[in-house]
């Protein structure tokens, strides 16, 4: 009798009481709750399943505390109702007997108004509207920057209804009586250079039913200006030999744009949703590159897909926290630049091979007498040609077996510095080799430049001109045939 008679007060407390409040077993689970309680939190159940999982911990230690405590038990947990919806909640719990407990429920209300004054701040700074309405259509809110387009202030059309602002059968008339029929509706309009996205929206009162319309609309101006120059830059890539392709973490298209897109196959030109190995080839260097873009790293590859060259640049894609979203892609047919530069690399190859041949024939190596070299110099010697003359001079010298050559530098236009060095070198060198170099032909303004450098010619024959060279190497040829007779008869002799 004393069971039922308690069950009778808890259930007569509990239908009678406008609070959310319900009973809880020693499991936490509701065994019974308010009409509010149902409506608010939901039918009964597990209570910790209606509470978000970053609360449950400090909401069950509430419970077990409150189980002990001779007063009621404060606790804050955030409920989520069915639709997913996040509410902060204010609980109280109280003993009811050794292991069930009371529960009573109600909306946070410094978390609330630390929302609310954060989302008022947000407001005030957009250019944005927010009226709403009750059941009647009569206005309860007017608020909002974006109300000077209509030159409307702030709270001016309060108390007015929507047909007196915008009369019958007006377009807007006709979405609020949609929303009172528990529509959702989102319209967007640009006119004048004005960009406006409204949302309209039921207001439900606490017994779920619809009792009102609000409405956010906010202004993207910028919007109209953004889209124009996403247009336009669309425009140009559309227009350029390239194709731009964005890829996820996977490798998945997720853009595939440019004016290269006519080249390519169709699957290439229908690459949204493709893997990027399929896009952009499957060589191992297409891996790494993708690889290293992923890793932070802007990566190149250049590979023949189709008879074209196509040069591809990988660059990570990362969101406004820095972190690597994915992989951006550049494109670019340059099988036409390939062909230019193979055609240029090898009109250089002809132009040096040109060069050669010009040099050689400004310094000809003549055989004019036995043992006797002759290498002509005109114009100017730089470290190149200086190289060509020393390197074919040398060999001709163990080719023949030349004792003698002669620098003839009467075709020069100027010595300076480095000609100078040169010509020292190619000395030495012929020194080395046991051919006896001779200088002829040097001209007054060259041996000036040559003297005022400081250069040491003493080693060097020198002679006036190339007759009186080959009149000393054919004397000192025949000294040197005298010398080698009389050596071999004095070696008989003894």
């Amino acid at each position: 009798m004393d069971n039922r008679l308690a069950s009778l007060s808890s259930t007569t407390l509990l239908n009678g009481t406008p609070t959310p409040m319900a009973l809880l077993s020693g499991t936490g689970e509701v065994i019974a709750c308010s009409p509010a309680w149902e409506q608010r939190v939901g039918p009964p159940g597990l209570l910790l399943e209606r509470v978000h999982e970053g609360d449950r911990g400090e909401l069950a230690a509430r419970m077990a505390a409150a189980r002990d405590a001779a007063g009621s038990t404060s606790a804050t947990a955030r409920l989520v109702d069915a639709r997913g919806k996040v509410t902060p909640m204010q609980w109280t719990l109280w003993r009811a007997d050794d292991t069930a407990l009371w529960a009573a429920v109600k909306p946070d209300r410094e978390a609330w108004e630390t929302q609310a004054r954060i989302l008022v701040d947000v407001f005030q700074t957009m250019d944005a509207v927010i009226w709403a309405t009750d059941k009647e259509g009569v206005l309860r809110v007017s608020d909002g920057n974006g109300l000077a387009h209509f030159g409307i202030k702030p709270g001016q059309i309060v108390g007015m209804t929507m047909r007196d602002l915008y009369g019958e059968g007006s377009q807007v008339l006709e979405l609020c009586r949609r929303v009172l029929a528990g529509e959702t509706i989102r319209t967007d309009t640009v006119a004048d250079g004005v960009h406006w996205i409204v949302h309209y929206a039921p207001h439900r009162g606490d017994d779920g039913e619809v009792d009102g319309v609000q409405t956010f609309g906010i202004n993207l101006a910028d919007h109209v200006t953004l889209a124009a120059q996403a247009e336009l830059l669309r425009t140009c890539i559309d227009s350029m030999p390239i194709i731009i392709w964005a890829f996820d973490k996977d490798g998945i298209c997720m853009v595939a744009q440019g004016g290269a897109l006519a080249q390519v196959d169709a699957v290439e030109r229908n690459g949204v949703g493709k893997h990027m190995l399929e896009l952009c080839g499957s060589s191992p260097d297409v891996r790494e590159a993708f690889q290293r873009a992923l890793a932070g790293e802007i990566a190149h590859t250049e590979q023949v897909r189709q008879d074209r060259v196509w040069r591809t640049r990988f660059v990570p894609q990362k969101d406004v926290l820095g972190e690597i979203i994915g992989v951006g892609a550049i494109s670019e047919d340059v099988t036409q630049q390939r062909r230019v530069e193979q055609q240029l690399r090898e009109q250089l190859r002809l132009t040096q091979q040109q060069q050669e041949s010009i040099a050689r024939l400004s310094s000809p190596i003549i055989e004019v007498w036995q043992d006797v070299l002759i290498v002509p110099l005109i114009g100017s010697v730089d470290a190149d040609r200086a190289a060509m003359v020393m390197e074919s001079l040398l060999a001709a010298v163990v080719e023949r077996q030349a004792a003698f050559a002669v620098l003839d530098l009467t075709g020069l236009d100027s010595v300076d510095t480095t000609t100078a060095q040169h010509l020292i070198k190619i000395t030495n060198g012929l020194t080395l080799l046991g051919c006896r170099a001779v200088v002829t032909g040097i001209r007054p303004p060259v041996a000036q430049t040559m003297v005022g450098l400081g250069f040491d010619l003493s080693q060097v024959c020198t002679l006036r001109s190339l007759k009186e060279a080959l009149r000393w190497c054919m004397s000192e040829a025949r000294r040197g045939s005298s010398e080698a007779r009389l050596g071999s008869g004095a070696a008989r002799r003894g």
